[in-house]
């Protein structure tokens, strides 16, 4: 959410900088922002119907454009001037797309947005809103101090999971080649089932109206926003300052009315969407009609494969001879080497760690009493009453945000360990290859005939085949289980520190036996000399050592309830970390069919984003796209308007002075 959001963000924030580079105090505000920079002379035919009209742009139009990314021009060398006009041809040509994906459609006989689209754009801008609305609230309760629900509130999207979505994928061409091409978001959007339905049989659609001509849709979302309103002093506070500061920015406006001014930004923010969503769809019909655009991609499959090949050695070289630094490394929360060090006998694995924590400064203040002269036995009664009391508040899964019900350790060790005992129980190669019948299942399920072999040769194929087949099933048994435990991990957790994050927390076993582990973690596991005799901090390093299992944990296998010194721990054993490749050398290279390998490993076992996908990532810049968009504007001013230049007429004296 927040990406799409930040464009949105910047649109709020112009009325200051712009009121003060512009002298405008002393101008009509509307006669200046309603001056026209620029006119689209349209002239199309749709069917027989020939349909011209003229487009205007206005200075607003394109001082919102480029507060929302026509200033990241300056960020990248350009002067103001460049920026400025940089800005007016890039909102050009997205009116152009737009009205070339109206006029497809329209030409087509087809309806230009559908109900699962109506409903996107409907949670997308209720989303949106939900977003300024907060960073208001977030803006107010810093002023001052924090509430509970302020404390819950400015986590909140970050504690939230999201799926990663795919960028690309690959395919394999007419001669078995493999290739990447990006994925088509549009058309996933366009066919999900999931649609939200009134009442009244209608989908959500924010420009439906209803017998009465009420937009219901849009009344909808601000009767949510007056009941968060409701809810504090905070949050009434903000829904005032964000009526105020859209008021501000369009001072010239009659929008003195809170509803008035609310349902404006609604529209405001619900274009914006609209509009990305109508450039995502011209791509998707282009891609179609010129065989290039959306699929093509600037990156190819010898990029990645070189990409994580370079990665890799260089790994190699920088660890293989120093120990220290790689157990440094794969122990910190953001560092995730390519290459494994396993000259020292250490074991390391992931672990996901949900945390039920004391309440806030309770821990800290009885150290202090201890400190300042506390008896040692009414210390150690008042922290064994702080774990009796230890309890973790549940977030909404919708919105990351606390929902006032809190959990103790032992009802939600209880309610995981349902979780997990309803997935299914990991296969056994050995235990299936005594069953006869099932072997003979397995390799009709593969398309593997053993009849015309001898008894050690078919033999030799059952074992193979039933390790292959063992392999698939647990892969997809061990993320079964993931997907089990990974609510509880967002959503019943103090611990926020692996959320949506590449890596999970990474654990080690010595050679010698010891634990490993690094500082995000200490603290759960230091004994005070003072507690001699109590026995208190000993149980988080036990935990792991019991985890692993000396090499025998499987994912999913989690550890009782454990007491570290800031609360209890559930610990998720989520799967040891290896090497992709066995023989690294400074001299090691891949083959192209290794992207199929990076392709199919996931960071870690609960998201589906690849090793291809964190590397395809780094590398993608939408060059491809936009040469071919280069080209084809040229095309639909040809197509879509008067032509030459009657077609598209700018008027640099309505706006030069942004330079």
């Amino acid at each position: 959410m927040k990406k799409k959001i930040f464009s949105l963000v910047l649109c709020v924030m112009m009325c200051a900088s712009v009121l003060t580079g512009c002298n405008l105090f002393t101008r009509d505000l509307k006669t200046y922002y309603n001056a026209v920079v620029a006119e689209i002379n349209y002239q199309y035919a749709i069917g027989q119907e020939t349909h011209t009209y003229t487009e205007k742009i206005t200075k607003r139009d394109l001082l919102d454009a480029y507060y929302s990314y026509g200033s990241t021009y300056v960020d990248n060398g350009y002067t103001q001037e460049e920026a400025i006009n940089l800005t007016l041809d890039t909102l050009i040509n997205r009116n152009l797309m737009i009205t070339e994906v109206e006029r497809y459609y329209a030409d087509n006989g087809e309806e230009l947005l559908n109900d699962a689209e109506k409903t996107y754009l409907f949670e997308e801008t209720y989303e949106a809103i939900l977003d300024l609305y907060e960073q208001h609230y977030n803006e107010i309760v810093g002023e001052g101090e924090s509430t509970s629900s302020s404390t819950s509130s400015s986590t909140s999207t970050e504690n939230v999971f999201e799926e990663y979505e795919k960028k690309a994928t690959l395919y394999t061409d007419a001669n078995g080649k493999v290739g990447i091409k990006k994925v088509d978001v549009v058309k996933n959007v366009k066919d999900r089932n999931y649609i939200l339905k009134n009442s009244d049989g209608t989908a959500y659609d924010l420009e439906h109206k209803d017998s009465e001509g009420n937009y219901i849709f849009k009344d909808l979302i601000y009767e949510d926003i007056l009941e968060y309103a409701k809810s504090s002093t905070n949050y009434k506070s903000a829904l005032v300052d964000y009526m105020n500061e859209v008021r501000d920015n369009y001072s010239y406006l009659d929008l003195e009315d809170e509803k008035t001014c609310f349902m404006f930004e609604l529209d405001r923010v619900y274009e914006i969407l609209k509009d990305n969503y109508i450039v995502e769809k011209y791509e998707q019909i282009y891609n179609g009609l010129a065989k290039s655009g959306s699929f093509v991609t600037n990156v190819k499959v010898e990029d990645v494969v070189r990409y994580y090949e370079n990665n890799l050695v260089t790994d190699y070289e920088k660890y293989v001879s120093d120990y220290e630094t790689f157990e440094s490394d794969i122990l910190s929360e953001s560092t995730m080497p390519n290459y494994i060090n396993t000259s020292e006998g250490s074991k390391f694995f992931n672990v996901a760690v949900i945390k039920i924590g004391f309440e806030d400064g309770a821990k800290d203040n009885l150290d202090k009493q201890l400190e300042e002269g506390m008896d040692i036995d009414e210390y150690y009664d008042k922290l064994l009453n702080l774990y009796s009391n230890a309890r973790v508040e549940v977030r909404d899964s919708k919105t990351g945000e606390g929902t006032g019900k809190k959990i103790g350790a032992n009802e939600l060790y209880k309610e995981i360990k349902n979780a997990l005992s309803s997935t299914k129980n990991y296969k056994n190669a050995d235990e299936i290859l005594k069953n006869e019948a099932q072997v003979n299942a397995i390799l009709n399920d593969y398309n593997i005939d053993i009849s015309s072999l001898d008894a050690s040769e078919a033999q030799e194929v059952k074992e193979k085949t039933v390790k292959a087949y063992v392999e698939r099933e647990n892969k997809a048994i061990a993320r079964e289980k993931a997907s089990a435990f990974r609510d509880y991990f967002y959503y019943y957790n103090a611990d926020t520190t692996y959320l949506n994050s590449d890596k999970l927390s990474v654990f080690g076993i010595s050679n010698a036996g010891e634990v490993l582990y690094n500082t995000t973690y200490a603290s759960a596991n230091v004994a005070d000399d003072s507690m001699k005799g109590y026995e208190m901090y000993d149980e988080f390093e036990n935990a792991i050592k019991s985890l692993y299992n000396n090499g025998k944990a499987q994912v999913g296998d989690i550890s009782g309830i454990v007491r570290g010194s800031d609360g209890y721990y559930i610990l998720f054993y989520a799967g040891e970390v290896t090497n992709l490749y066995s023989s690294v050398n400074e001299d090691f290279t891949l083959t192209q069919n290794d992207i199929r390998t990076l392709a199919s490993t996931p960071l870690n076992v609960f998201t589906n984003k690849t090793i291809f996908d964190q590397i395809y990532d780094s590398l993608f810049v939408d060059s491809a796209f936009g040469t071919y968009e280069e080209e084809n504007m040229k095309l639909l001013v040809h197509k879509l308007t008067l032509g030459d230049k009657k077609g598209i007429i700018t008027h640099e004296d309505k706006y030069d002075d942004l330079f």
